[in-house]
């Protein structure tokens, strides 16, 4: 049965709907625009209320009078995590005793102090090496408890100054993994029948699955380790041990391992700078050499999906020198099936935008 004229929508005018879909292109360009700075996490979320900034934290509501940007807000959210008291109790320590996070965000501050505010009292500075670490450590923190995927164990390990490295590392990991659109599913560690990964990776497109390890190399006198630090041209590159255990774990599904490589930059370019062949850019001989014995050990096979090298030696400089370049490299197992390839490549794109942390915190 036809509707009554006076029941029908009523269509608005053809300026009207111009600037509709105007406004609707608009969103999606900035959604999209987003979504390759920072991946698929979920917006910030923030509103002002009388003379205070709330911002939205998963299940948590945060406020301060005092934030004024993002990197405001996450000054003040890791100690919200951390236990305030917690803090209190730890910042008061001896400086070889505190928690690695805690130093750098003591010397994030006093750096800032040193440089010339804006009118509206906010910073507009290079990052130091220490600033750029407590910042990209204090967001990763934020995307993964955002996403919903923060759990008390990790965090006890992370305010555990001598498990600090390895837990980071896992956490660059997750949040990784959440920006790549993947679903992060931890397993039964009280399971003992057999060995597990970090956690299980879910692709969200395909549906597909992989196991997840994250490797992070230690050496003496670095990120809290004991010992003296070797001359910067006689440290180890050799990473085979770090993947041997990852593999050592038989799991479930296609391993996809994360290694922190935790090199001094120009250490790092000897493991990282390309080789140039036929026109193309190929991994060094070194890294190639690592590769070839892997998978002579397993019979010529790559025994994994993807490995992940990463560097970011933001400790290494001094609290008030600018922050080191950064190295990544993603290698994937040789002739992989076509169906694993856009999973492995969204693994790729998100470990690239590490460090992309937002300037401000959404008006409303």
């Amino acid at each position: 049965m036809n509707k009554k004229p006076s029941e029908r929508a009523r269509v608005p005018p053809i300026e009207i709907r111009a600037a509709m879909l105007e406004d609707l292109y608009k969103v999606s360009h900035e959604q999209q625009l987003r979504m390759a700075q920072f991946g698929q996490v979920k917006p910030e979320i923030a509103i002002k209320y009388s003379g205070y900034q709330f911002v939205a934290v998963g299940k948590r509501l945060l406020y301060a009078k005092e934030w004024k940007s993002f990197a405001d807000f996450l000054i003040g959210y890791v100690p919200e995590v951390f236990d305030k008291k917690w803090w209190a109790a730890e910042i008061v320590k001896p400086q070889a005793e505190r928690n690695q996070v805690c130093e750098w965000r003591e010397a994030m501050r006093r750096y800032a102090k040193t440089q010339q505010p804006l009118p509206d009292g906010t910073y507009r500075i290079a990052h130091s090496g220490f600033s750029a670490a407590y910042l990209t450590f204090a967001y990763d923190l934020y995307v993964v408890e955002h996403n919903g995927r923060l759990d008390e164990t990790l965090v006890g390990r992370l305010k555990n100054k001598d498990q600090f490295q390895g837990a980071r590392h896992e956490l660059f990991a997750e949040a990784t993994c959440l920006r790549a659109g993947f679903r992060i599913e931890r397993e039964d560690e009280k399971d003992r029948t057999r060995k597990h990964a970090e956690f299980v990776a879910t692709h969200e497109q395909s549906g597909l699955k992989f196991s997840v390890e994250a490797k992070s190399k230690h050496r003496a006198g670095v990120l809290g380790r004991p010992g003296t630090p070797p001359p910067h041209d006689k440290i180890s590159v050799n990473f085979g041990q770090l993947i041997n255990s990852a593999l050592a774990k038989n799991p479930p599904h296609a391993l996809v391992v994360f290694i922190d490589t935790n090199l001094p930059p120009r250490a790092a370019q000897r493991l990282y700078a390309p080789r140039i062949e036929d026109c193309r850019e190929i991994p060094s001989r070194l890294l190639m050499a690592l590769l070839d014995r892997v998978a002579r050990e397993h019979n010529g096979n790559d025994p994994y999906a993807m490995l992940i090298f990463s560097n970011h030696p933001h400790h290494y400089a001094s609290p008030d020198e600018l922050d080191p370049q950064r190295n990544l490299l993603a290698v994937s197992a040789r002739n992989p099936a076509a169906t694993v390839r856009p999973a492995l490549h969204a693994f790729y794109t998100a470990a690239r935008l590490y460090g992309n942390i937002p300037n401000e915190i959404p008006a409303r």
